[in-house]
């Protein structure tokens, strides 16, 4: 617990929306082993929204916008979503990674050859205070409220839990996983040191998040990378301070500092011709006390976001070597740092194509659109790099009111999409776990006792004692 909380005070990772798997560690899925003869499948549900209970995840979902509560913080959040599904039956494992919740179901026949999927909502809350006073759900925090929409994917998973847990209309097991800290925290991470692939044994995960750049009814989906990895990076340079009146006698480290801005953003541009979209952004440059005195020491740093671990690695080695090349060239001496954050999210091919199907049903494949690469981060990915998985963004916007992005102090998530984002993951569910029917004896078929039969009178011959067949 203490090493999760370490982690997210000493702000090494960052994240905004939607992370690694590379393709190798994130394989699909394998061939789930063939029935057993004289098993039937129940046909899956129709692709059609369910009737899941739409007043309670509004109910929920401003309950938790009301109370936010801070990565690591979710406390009061945790003990509702614990309470909600044991109240629904459902086995429940709490304080996994400080705050996160797990709830398991399992369909009456699951066996442990059953299959078996992960679905994921992340719960906290961010540090901005909200400007929708007039909202009757409206945070009652200072500086904490949801901008970010984890109160709906909150509620979301609830309301397919729920529904779930009424119906069973699926064979295996269900585990609904409730992660604190996905706002820079790296709750994925600290669930899955403190042994959540203990609890949790399945096949494929799957996410989403609250996009307002698409429109409600709409969702964003592609297969491969899809959100950048998040790193920062820090160069501690050190030269000799002195009058600036006689700069010769000293090592003017403001001018490497210039010059080494200048070759990080061309080693950028270069590392990037094929067409492979990056960023490396310095973002802050501190250094000297008064105006006629040269400084000894200088810090400047940024933001560095890639897709994949190979233009990752090219720009880290980059920025070393820069450094290193230059203190030499001015007689300085440097030291880097470069702080690995959130991975990229990779889309497996078969989870992907498994969602895109659900989703072409529900929405229609007009309303399933490719979603461009975005250089937000979430640490939906280091789950994918255990397992295989897919996320997917669920559009926001009414078409009519002013648009908000995420992590603006006017977002709210719009509860009208409740409803598809609980159907995708009871539809996902169903679909990918069809129920099992009983093996069930054919009748037997009448034999007449004389040989011959009458129209009048028919002949007929029970079996194993039980009464006639009709």
């Amino acid at each position: 617990m203490s090493r999760a909380k370490n982690r997210f005070l000493a702000g090494i990772l960052t994240a905004s929306f939607l992370a690694v798997a590379t393709p190798a560690l994130a394989q699909d899925t394998a061939t789930l082993p063939q029935q057993e003869q004289n098993i039937t499948l129940v046909q899956a549900a129709d692709t059609v929204m369910p009737e899941v209970d739409v007043e309670s995840m509004r109910e929920w979902r401003h309950d938790f916008h009301k109370h936010p509560e801070l990565a690591y913080e979710e406390f009061r959040t945790a003990e509702k979503i614990n309470d909600l599904l044991q109240s629904w039956g459902i086995e429940t494992h709490t304080n996994i990674g400080v705050t996160g919740v797990i709830g398991v179901l399992k369909s009456d026949d699951a066996d442990e050859n059953s299959p078996s999927i992960c679905l994921r909502a992340d719960i906290d809350a961010l540090p901005i205070t909200e400007a929708n006073q007039d909202l009757p759900h409206a945070s009652v925090y200072d500086g904490v409220m949801h901008a970010c929409g984890h109160d709906g994917h909150t509620a979301m998973l609830l309301g397919a839990a729920k529904h779930l847990s009424e119906t069973k209309n699926f064979t295996g097991t269900v585990y609904f996983i409730f992660q604190p800290a996905e706002e820079g925290g790296a709750g994925a991470q600290a669930m899955i040191d403190d042994g959540l692939f203990d609890i949790v044994d399945c096949k494929s995960i799957y996410g989403l998040h609250a996009w307002p750049y698409l429109e409600a009814g709409q969702v964003g989906l592609s297969e491969g990378y899809i959100t950048a990895n998040s790193d920062r990076f820090t160069v501690k340079i050190t030269g000799k301070g002195g009058h600036a009146a006689y700069p010769a006698n000293n090592i003017d480290i403001v001018a490497m500092a210039a010059e080494l801005i200048t070759a990080l953003h061309a080693h950028r541009d270069t590392a990037t011709a094929d067409g492979e979209d990056a960023v490396l952004a310095v973002t802050k440059i501190q250094g000297g006390e008064a105006l006629n005195a040269m400084p000894e020491t200088l810090e400047l740093g940024g933001s560095v976001r890639t897709f994949g671990e190979e233009m990752r690695s090219t720009l880290e080695k980059g920025i070393n070597d820069l450094a290193q090349e230059l203190a030499e060239k001015y007689g300085a001496t440097v030291e880097v740092s470069y702080n690995r954050g959130y991975p990229s999210v990779y889309n497996s091919a078969e989870q992907t194509q498994n969602l895109r199907e659900i989703a072409n049903a529900l929405f229609g494949e007009e309303n399933v659109k490719p979603f461009t690469q975005t250089m937000g981060a979430e640490d939906f990915s280091y789950y994918t790099q255990h397992i295989p998985g897919a996320f997917l963004a669920l559009g926001q916007w009414d078409g009519e009111s002013e648009r908000h992005p995420l992590h603006s102090p006017h977002f709210d998530f719009n509860d009208d999409v409740l409803k598809y984002g609980a159907s995708l993951w009871v539809n996902l569910i169903e679909a990918q776990m069809p129920a099992i029917a009983p093996s069930v004896e054919p009748p037997v078929k009448p034999e007449a006792e004389s040989g011959a039969e009458t129209e009048s009178e028919p002949a007929v011959k029970k079996t194993n004692g039980a009464a006639p067949s009709p």
